[in-house]
């Protein structure tokens, strides 16, 4: 596919029939799979048989059994994907956590992160390279100015002021889900502060990571880009590093 850095929403035709076989076969090539939470219960089942006791315990502690579903569905899919990067059985793939709560295979080989909302999943994928993924169901109704201010930049929260009202609800949404993707891929959660770093959120604009502080150089070092999932959903993906090679897959179960 055509090589990517910066640019505006894909066309939802981007994402592609997953493919027999998978590889990463350089550290530029970045994969981010679409997942359709939405499963049949004989499909539910197989991905439940998938989980780890740990895995199974959390899902257990879902009061409503939709969301439940949709953890079983999400992590059995995540362990399904990374199998078959690195051709082993789903159950063979062990995880440990950081200190920040952030999940990465003890054998090393592949970065990944996973991000649920509604009836989406997506996961990215790469090698050797920070990376974080986000995608939120879009709420009506929702007070973008007064939220804004409890967690975006004042560069942020002026770029949504300049947009006229009926632009701000999307503009929150692009503005979290970048800033999410971002965070997630730094790895140390709210550990982060949410005013270091700005990040760009005018609809139908390209998608930027303007500025880092303290280091301003970082910001030159990392490529965001937002995704089209479906109607009423926002997303975005943060990878550490230029001139990468995004591949988007739409998963089926097998």
């Amino acid at each position: 596919m055509k090589k990517i850095n910066i640019q505006p929403h894909p066309p939802a035709s981007t994402w592609l029939p997953q493919p027999v076989s998978l590889d990463l076969p350089s550290g530029q090539q970045v994969d981010v799979w679409r997942i359709h939470l939405d499963l049949p219960v004989e499909s539910l089942k197989l991905r439940e048989n998938l989980l780890s006791a740990d895995e199974s315990a959390r899902a257990a502690r879902f009061y409503f059994p939709v969301d439940r579903n949709r953890f079983v569905v999400s992590h059995g899919a995540l362990r399904e994907i990374l199998a078959r990067y690195l051709h082993c059985e789903p159950h063979q793939l062990s995880f440990s956590v950081n200190s920040y709560g952030k999940p990465s295979l003890k054998d090393g080989g592949l970065e990944f992160n996973l991000s649920h909302s509604g009836d989406f999943a997506l996961i990215a994928i790469t090698r050797n390279r920070k990376i974080g993924v986000d995608v939120e169901r879009m709420r009506t109704g929702i007070s973008a100015d007064i939220i804004g201010g409890h967690y975006f930049s004042k560069a942020e929260m002026s770029e949504l002021q300049t947009l006229p009202p009926e632009q701000r609800e999307a503009a929150f949404f692009i503005c979290w889900t970048r800033k999410e993707a971002y965070i997630k891929a730094q790895g140390m959660g709210l550990a982060l502060p949410l005013d270091s770093f700005d990040v760009s959120l005018t609809p139908d604009q390209p998608a930027l990571l303007r500025a880092t502080r303290p280091d301003v150089a970082e910001a030159a070092r990392w490529t965001l880009l937002s995704l089209k999932v479906g109607p009423g959903y926002e997303a975005a993906v943060a990878v550490e590093g230029q001139d990468l090679d995004f591949r988007l897959w739409d998963w089926k179960p097998g």
